[in-house]
């Protein structure tokens, strides 16, 4: 396993993993753009194995996040419970069935994402943000051009963590990376 995953934090690192995670470079960029605090209110679907769900969290006041596949759901509700988060509500199905609004955030990570643009939009409040993680560039796009129909502000970035090797002889980027990950589409109502 690539160094840099050993830079994790604790809990992040015992989590049982399966699906792809959304890793803290692109965790942070998402706090970083869309500005959640500790009052915000947010819904995820595409829990996977909660790695987001966590992140999230830790950051905000409440957690909404689905998911509908039965193997990612149970070891999301695993990861969750055995970390002792009491403002995470994981519910196992589509996030079609959010009936909350006036969200700060809605953050998407399933491939198909582009479908649900309108039905999050009328969940986020004024000046809230609807963000998905794409594994591919076309995925971005779709998202992206989609929002651009419905939202005031939009924009797809990638983020990028290089580790280091630090030695005595000298220094350098390590052979591995976060180089790329994912595509992050960000979308402000």
């Amino acid at each position: 396993m690539p160094e840099f995953f050993n830079e994790l934090p604790d809990d992040l690192r015992k989590m049982r993993r399966g699906a792809a995670v959304v890793l803290p470079k692109d965790f942070g960029a998402v706090v970083a753009f869309t500005g959640i605090t500790k009052d915000s209110v947010v819904a995820e679907a595409g829990t996977g194995t909660g790695f987001m769900a966590v992140q999230l969290a830790r950051v905000v006041k409440k957690v909404y996040t689905y998911e509908i596949k039965e193997e990612h759901y149970k070891t999301a509700k695993s990861n969750i419970e055995k970390l002792g988060l009491d403002n995470v509500e994981l519910v196992h199905g589509p996030i079609e069935s959010l009936d909350r609004s006036g969200l700060d955030l809605i953050f998407l990570d399933f491939k198909g994402s582009a479908a649900l643009i309108q039905h999050a939009h009328a969940h986020i409040k004024d000046n809230g943000w609807l963000v998905s993680y794409h594994p591919n560039i076309e995925q971005a796009k779709e998202f992206h051009l989609g929002c651009n129909k419905v939202f005031r502000r939009t924009f797809t970035i990638t983020s990028s963590v290089m580790h280091y090797v630090i030695r005595d002889f000298g220094c350098r980027p390590d052979n591995f990376g976060m180089v790329h990950t994912g595509y992050l589409a960000f979308a402000q109502k």
